[in-house]
């Protein structure tokens, strides 16, 4: 039985990027560049695919800096993509024993601030605060590594 309220469920996640929204958003979309910040610190993308496109499917493979063994594959489906404002994907865990986590739903939207771009993330649909937990300690690494080098990139 399920004790948390639903709305207590959804995590919401704000940054800065001292870069322009078009650079973020590029940063963020090309799949080129995903090795290099869509996983949190401490962990590598050896294996990606990614097809940017409504009803297109994307997955990440995570490992572990210290053990290669530990993978971690994201996988889901793009929902809406609004250049250069939005984007709404699934977003789900592959399991060791094939099955997959409950679906979840994230929509990232990017805001022009002055010179600098503000990222929303906001995911919903998690079973559990722990669950969701995990996905805070987990996007605000991942967050950071993209602002790093939206930042950084010419």
């Amino acid at each position: 039985m399920r004790h948390d309220a639903p709305q207590a469920l959804i995590l919401v996640l704000d940054r800065i990027v001292r870069a322009p929204r078009q650079r973020v958003w590029a940063t963020w979309t090309d799949p080129d560049l995903l090795h290099r910040w869509s996983c949190p610190e401490g962990m590598h993308i050896p294996e990606a695919a990614v097809d940017f496109q409504v009803g297109g499917a994307w997955e990440v493979v995570m490992v572990a800096d210290h053990d290669d063994n530990e993978r971690h594959v994201a996988f889901g489906t793009y929902l809406e993509i609004t250049p250069p404002e939005r984007i709404v994907q699934e977003h789900q865990w592959r399991r060791p024993d094939g099955g997959a986590s409950p679906r979840t739903v994230v929509t990232v939207a990017f805001q022009e601030e002055g010179d600098a771009t503000r990222i929303t993330l906001t995911q919903t649909g998690f079973d559990s605060a722990a669950v969701r937990d995990g996905h805070r300690e987990g996007w605000g690494s991942t967050l950071d590594r993209l602002a790093s080098l939206a930042e950084t990139r010419a």
